[in-house]
């Protein structure tokens, strides 16, 4: 039987725990939302991290993550402008304003909902 070696590292808790790599053949853009949530459950859920990156289904996960943020992020803006319309549609400026205010509550909800949450 061959002997692996395995370099460690300290954690904040004194842990030893294994660095290892695991090489993803997988090229997905995780995009926006997938990154912001990798970032979250890596720093809020270090321990869940290194076994989806040991498991190799992190970035299949976050790939996942960012679809249904994006798909949920549209269904919202439509949603919300059926109940509250652009009240001058001719003006550019009042239209932009009046649908990045919209695009702003609708992430807010997609962040709370979606992305900022454990897996």
């Amino acid at each position: 039987m061959e002997r692996i070696e395995l370099e460690y590292q300290e954690t904040k808790e004194g842990f030893l725990q294994p660095v290892i790599e695991v090489s993803d053949n997988q090229n997905l853009d995780i995009g926006k939302y997938g990154g912001m949530a990798l970032n979250y459950l890596k720093e809020e859920y270090p321990y869940r991290y290194s076994l989806l990156r040991a498991e190799g289904t992190l970035i299949e996960i976050m790939y996942g993550v960012n679809q249904q943020a994006h798909i949920r992020l549209q269904l919202l803006q439509q949603q919300m402008l059926k109940t509250n319309p652009i009240p001058n549609p001719h003006d550019f400026y009042e239209s932009y304003r009046h649908r990045e205010m919209i695009r702003i509550q609708a992430e807010e909800i997609v962040l709370h909902e979606i992305v900022y949450k454990s897996r």
